[in-house]
């Protein structure tokens, strides 16, 4: 199938520019996990939740947001995915994988997030600023 789809598409001018990827079938969940990795680490994490209906998870249409801690094979996926693409900072949404583990689904650089991301009552902007060095260091007491 895949050879004769090929031939039927090999003419085509955005086919002769670009070429085509072709994936495994992905069963669309409902609902996915997105990580915050900044500077090789997870920083924040949220289950995402589409409506009913609908399968997008954004928030900005009406999903809804679980805290989350993510296991640790997740944390390490979304590591790699954000190392892969060299971002220092970056949304990694990944779905489960129906034999384990998880898919990665796509990685932001301008990922939103607030407060539901944050992991185990961690505050999830200053674990973001820390990491990427945004913070300062409280000055040291003079010595009189």
């Amino acid at each position: 199938e895949l050879a004769e789809k090929v031939r039927e598409v090999s003419d085509r001018t955005w086919f002769l520019r670009h070429g085509a990827v072709v994936q495994q079938y992905v069963p669309v969940p409902r609902q996915d996990l997105r990580m915050l990795v900044a500077e090789r680490y997870v920083v924040g994490a949220a289950t995402r939740i589409a409506l009913p209906g609908e399968w997008r998870t954004n928030v900005s249409i009406g999903g809804t947001l679980e805290p989350v801690v993510p296991p640790p094979e997740a944390e390490a996926l979304a590591v790699a995915a954000a190392v892969a693409l060299g971002g220092d900072f970056m949304g990694v949404d990944l779905i489960p994988d129906p034999a384990g583990g998880f898919f990665v689904l796509e990685v932001n650089a301008a990922a939103e997030f607030d407060d539901h991301y944050s992991i185990g009552g961690r505050d999830v902007f200053r674990e973001a600023a820390s990491r990427l060095g945004l913070l300062r260091e409280p000055a040291a007491a003079a010595a009189y």
